[in-house]
C-alpha cells in the first residue's frame, strides 16, 4: 500500500499504483480499507469513473456493516478529501456527514475530536461550493478553524523564538514580506551528518523523525508569520561539502549551511520544493506516505 501511495504521489505509472492497491486490498482489515481509497483514486485518475464509483459504493457498503471505531472514521475523511480533489463534490459531502456521525459515536476519544473538528471544516467548503447555505455549525467550524491557527501562531514563536544565527533557516525581507528558505538533510544522510558535525545533535534530535518534527514546526512558523512562500531545500552532505570547499568555507559553519540553503535555489532547482505538499501529495520527508499521514498528520502538528 505505502508504494502504491509512494508511485501515485510522484507522478509515476498509475496503472502500477492500481495494481499495488488492488493487490493490498486483498489483505482485508483497515488497511485493505485504506487501499480501497486509493483505487477508486486511481480509477478516477484514469477516467474510469464508473468503475470509481462501484468501489465507492462498495467500501461505503462495507463501512456501514461494520461497528464504529477510529480506523472507520479516518477512511471516511480520507474518502472526503479524495472524492472532493477528484470533483465529486456531492458525494464527499455525503461522506463528510456520514463520517461526523461515526465520529460521534467513537465517544470523547481526542483523536476521534481531532477527525471531527476536520471533517467539519471540510463540510462547510464542500456546502459553501455546492451553494448551500452554511448553518451556525458551519459557521462555528470557521470560527474555531480561524483560532487554530492564531493559538498555533503564537504556541510556535514562543517555543522557536525569532530567527536565530545557528538555524538553517534564511529569510529575505522586503516592504514587510519575506521568503522562508529551510534546508533539510536526506535521511540517507542524516546519520553521516550527526557523525560529521556533533554538535547539531542538540538543534536535530537524535533521529530522523525528531528531526523531520523540527522542519516542519519551524516551516509551519514562519508560513504562519507571513512569509510569502517557504522553500523547502533538500540539502545533499556530498553536494554540500563540495560547495563549502568551493567556497573557501567552514562547512561546521551554520552560517555556510544557511548560505547553502540559498545557494540552491538557483543551483540545485530540483532539490527545491514549496512546503507544504499538498495533503494528499508525497510527504516532503521521502518516507513515502502520504503528508497528511505522515508530517501533516495532526497529531504531528
Amino acid at each position: 500500500m505505502d508504494a502504491g501511495w509512494s508511485i501515485a504521489r510522484s507522478g509515476g505509472d498509475i496503472e502500477q499504483a492500481l495494481e499495488l492497491f488492488l493487490r493490498a486490498a486483498g489483505f482485508g482489515g483497515e488497511s485493505g480499507r485504506d487501499a480501497q481509497v486509493g483505487i477508486a483514486e486511481q480509477l478516477y485518475a484514469l477516467r474510469r469513473d464508473q468503475e470509481a464509483d462501484e468501489v465507492q459504493r462498495a467500501l461505503r457498503a462495507e463501512l456501514d456493516d461494520q461497528p464504529g471505531g477510529l480506523g472507520a472514521v479516518r477512511i471516511f475523511d480520507d474518502m472526503t478529501e479524495m472524492l472532493s480533489d477528484a470533483g465529486q463534490d456531492q458525494l464527499a459531502l455525503e461522506w463528510c456527514q456520514a463520517g461526523l456521525d461515526r465520529a460521534a459515536e467513537a465517544g470523547d476519544d481526542p483523536e476521534a475530536e481531532e477527525l471531527r473538528r476536520g471533517l467539519l471544516i471540510s463540510r462547510c467548503y464542500l456546502r459553501e461550493k455546492l451553494g448551500i447555505e452554511l448553518d451556525k455549525e458551519d459557521l462555528a467550524a470557521y470560527a474555531e478553524a480561524d483560532s487554530s491557527v492564531a493559538e498555533l501562531t503564537a504556541m510556535m514563536r514562543e517555543r522557536l523564538g525569532p530567527l536565530r544565527p545557528d538555524s538553517d533557516v534564511d529569510a529575505s525581507h522586503g516592504d514587510g514580506a519575506f521568503d522562508a528558505i529551510v534546508l533539510r538533510w536526506t535521511r540517507e544522510d542524516f546519520r553521516a551528518v550527526l557523525s560529521r558535525w556533533p554538535e547539531s545533535r542538540a538543534r536535530y534530535g537524535d533521529d530522523y523523525e525528531t528531526y523531520a518534527g523540527r522542519i516542519q514546526r519551524e516551516a509551519r512558523v514562519y508560513e504562519e508569520s507571513g512569509a510569502t512562500r517557504v522553500r523547502l531545500v533538500t540539502g545533499s552532505l556530498t553536494d554540500y561539502e563540495a560547495y563549502a570547499k568551493a567556497q573557501q568555507r567552514d562547512p561546521a559553519a551554520p552560517s555556510t549551511r544557511r548560505d547553502y540553503g540559498e545557494w540552491c535555489t538557483t543551483a540545485r532547482p530540483n532539490r527545491v520544493r514549496l512546503w507544504p505538499p499538498e495533503r494528499n501529495g508525497a510527504c516532503w520527508c521521502d518516507s513515502g506516505r502520504k503528508y497528511k499521514k505522515c508530517c501533516g498528520a495532526p497529531a504531528r502538528n
